[in-house]
């Protein structure tokens, strides 16, 4: 259990109209290739931060990510759960300087001390490598919210002020993040319903919002947005009858624990 004693805060440094921002998901977001073409390392292994340009075609991207509420949403939509045409939407329209020329995933992990170890300085070298002055983060399911909560943490110790757009709000409470917009919307979709640009551009506005408004850490925003298909789906999930994850994503995720195990021992 991680045991929080302390919680950073860095307020904004310069006015948000003025500032670079980066963007991290765990959404595990690549470039479509063709079938049978591996992945690079990068994009595997646990604790690693990967880079993929801004301004590749969201038609062109897809999420590896299986751990999400396939029951009541999906991953069609990539600004759902990954705000890239929202972003440049309120950059283009100055309430943002402008983006980093790529946009980052964090290769999430059970780990609190790699976690601490690995992504959090990745993390930190890409906002400085892009000359990034704040930092977004989109979580997809439970265990990400504790990866980008502990890297958001780091960021702020270092300087960099950050906000969570997330659904898990007891655990990114529990980690003491700085600035946080609860969007009470099933796992898989952070930013908002899939093609509801309308709803996404309200969620990632309270997000640039917080950045700017908050006077201490544990900063917290509701939005208050109902999901169109109602509640129904809290009555469901992690239940027998609707799981996380299929029988096949349950097979995907003990590889990946393998590897992990495989990685761990490798030093």
């Amino acid at each position: 259990m991680l045991t929080i004693f302390f919680f950073p805060f860095t307020p904004l440094k310069k006015p948000l109209s003025e500032s670079v921002l980066a963007l991290f998901s765990t959404s595990d977001v690549s470039i479509k290739r063709a079938d049978g073409d591996a992945l690079p390392d990068e994009e595997t292994r646990v604790g690693a931060v990967y880079s993929v340009p801004w301004n590749t075609p969201t038609d062109k991207l897809y999420s590896r990510q299986e751990s999400y509420d396939s029951h009541a949403t999906n991953l069609d939509d990539v600004d759902a759960f990954l705000p890239l045409t929202r972003l440049r939407e309120f950059a283009e329209a100055g309430r943002i300087g402008t983006t980093t020329a790529n946009f980052h995933n964090i290769n999430r992990g059970y780990s609190q001390r790699l976690m601490l170890e690995t992504a959090a300085p990745a993390a930190l070298a890409k906002c400085r490598d892009e000359g990034a002055d704040v930092a977004v983060f989109t979580p997809v399911w439970p265990v990400c919210h504790q990866t980008v909560s502990l890297v958001a943490r780091y960021l702020e110790e270092h300087g960099i002020p950050t906000v969570i757009i997330g659904g898990a709000r007891d655990i990114t409470e529990h980690c003491g993040v700085p600035r946080f917009v609860f969007t009470d919307c099933p796992l898989g979709s952070p930013c908002g319903e899939p093609f509801n640009a309308q709803m996404q551009q309200s969620i990632v506005g309270m997000a640039l919002d917080l950045l700017e408004t908050a006077t201490g850490p544990r900063a917290f925003t509701p939005s208050n947005i109902p999901w169109h298909g109602g509640e129904e789906w809290k009555k469901t999930v992690f239940t027998p009858e609707q799981p996380l994850l299929s029988a096949q994503g349950m097979k995907n995720w003990e590889i990946r624990k393998q590897r992990y195990r495989d990685q761990k021992d490798a030093g």
